[in-house]
């Protein structure tokens, strides 16, 4: 089950204290109402009840998905985390995230039943095409669907809020799975952070095989 948290909050606008919820960690099975405001990138909204001031209460915490098998711990802004995989996480697969937006493609990659560090040799592939339309601009990526034969992605731009959408075959996807199995990937079994600087590591050793 979720663990809830109730701290007393002082609004910095108006001073008012305010009770807030937080979790330690939320469990996918027993509150889908969590992993919807996770999906929906609003679970650290707090707005004052009085002066109607806004922030993002950003802080640690672990998401659990029993059914799916996996476990992420997200550390918003970088912030330190103890989490150690225990007994009981044995067979799950184990990620790190640090914000959010990170949180929640892991959570559609998974849900789709997708290996998402193949995922991210997508994401590879994908961004250096899409940086010669845009003067090599710095891009971040993120994996939104599946539908039919194609794999969507969100596509953020340095100055633009909204993203553009890619598309790309599912094909790549398989190949990016045949690239893990030429050099016997194998998952391991601590928290690691899968990310593009991995999929960069990952491409640079396949090249010298």
């Amino acid at each position: 089950m979720s663990t809830e948290i109730v701290k007393d909050i002082i609004c910095p606008q108006c001073g008012e204290s305010q009770k807030y919820r937080l979790f330690s960690s939320i469990n996918a099975k027993d509150n889908p109402d969590l992993k919807q405001s996770v999906l929906d990138e609003t679970l650290f909204d707090w707005r004052c009840q009085r002066c109607n001031y806004f922030a993002a209460m950003a802080y640690p915490f672990v998401y659990v998905d029993n059914r799916a098998r996996y476990v992420i711990c997200a550390a918003p802004g970088g912030s330190g985390s103890a989490v150690e995989s225990t007994e009981q996480m044995q067979g799950y697969v184990k990620r790190r995230v640090k914000n959010l937006a990170e949180l929640k493609e892991k959570i559609l990659i998974f849900d789709s039943g997708l290996n998402d560090v193949a995922v991210e040799l997508v994401k590879n592939a994908l961004c250096t095409i899409i940086r010669r339309s845009y003067d090599n601009a710095r891009l971040h990526a993120y994996f939104s669907k599946v539908e039919g034969e194609k794999m969507d992605f969100a596509i953020f731009l340095p100055r633009q809020p909204e993203p553009v959408y890619h598309s790309t075959r599912i094909e790549v996807y398989n190949q990016s799975q045949e690239v893990l199995r030429t050099l016997d990937y194998v998952e391991p079994e601590n928290f690691i952070t899968v990310d593009a600087r991995l999929a960069k590591k990952i491409i640079e050793e396949y090249q010298s095989t």
